[in-house]
């Protein structure tokens, strides 16, 4: 997802960096909406897409917790039963798609979260203290460079119109079923972790008048 015939700048020049930094595969950014679901706007290869998307349409995963708890979530091991993961559909899609490890940090200035920095690796091991600190480092200066309007890529733009499908789809739902925006959102979740397809994809059916929800699903 990365762009590879121009030099890397801004958002994705510290993705790259927190690559190389912390020896994992690859790394995504996802920034807070209004209603506080961390919202992916960037990532550097096919399998940090799928860490983002995952956890945006589940609504579950390590840079939700991370969110909510101000802190890092560290994954060393996805599939050791001795480490506790709370987020099951997570955790069993992630290592089906060969991902072993993930570390979710939240991007943020002055106490505020703005978002998360979340790294894969697709062999398990923790990391450093070294790889810690630098990762901690490369957030601060990703919340930055959101904070200051910070170049995100061209591609981020089409993340963004994704995710806004996905809340007008939610909010048609929620005038179909007579349900909350938040129940909405969680029957969009269920819906496409169930048929086995992206939240995107559904919320465009629904967007494009192909799908439709009844008052009897709920």
């Amino acid at each position: 997802m990365s762009t590879p015939h121009h030099p890397p700048n801004g958002i994705e020049a510290l993705c790259l960096r927190a690559v190389q930094e912390a020896g994992v595969d690859g790394a995504g950014v996802s920034m807070l909406s209004r209603d506080g679901t961390p919202d992916p706007v960037f990532a550097t290869d096919v399998l940090s897409a799928l860490v983002e998307d995952l956890q945006f349409t589940l609504g579950v995963g390590p840079c939700f917790d991370a969110v909510a708890t101000q802190a890092p979530v560290l994954v060393g091991d996805l599939t050791n039963p001795d480490q506790e993961v709370a987020d099951g559909p997570f955790r069993d899609e992630a290592a089906s798609a060969g991902i072993r490890a993930v570390f979710a940090v939240p991007v943020g200035v002055a106490g505020r979260v703005l978002g998360t920095l979340d790294l894969y690796r697709g062999s398990p091991g923790p990391l450093s203290s070294s790889q810690l600190r630098r990762t901690l480092a490369t957030a601060d200066a990703i919340g930055g460079a959101l904070l200051d309007g910070g170049a995100l890529p061209p591609n981020a733009l089409e993340h963004v119109r994704h995710r806004a499908a996905v809340h007008q789809a939610a909010g048609m739902v929620m005038m179909q079923m007579d349900v909350s925006i938040e129940e909405a959102l969680l029957v969009l979740r269920a819906t496409a972790y169930a048929e086995g397809t992206s939240i995107n994809e559904l919320a465009a059916a629904l967007v494009d008048g192909r799908r439709r929800f009844a008052r009897e699903q709920a």
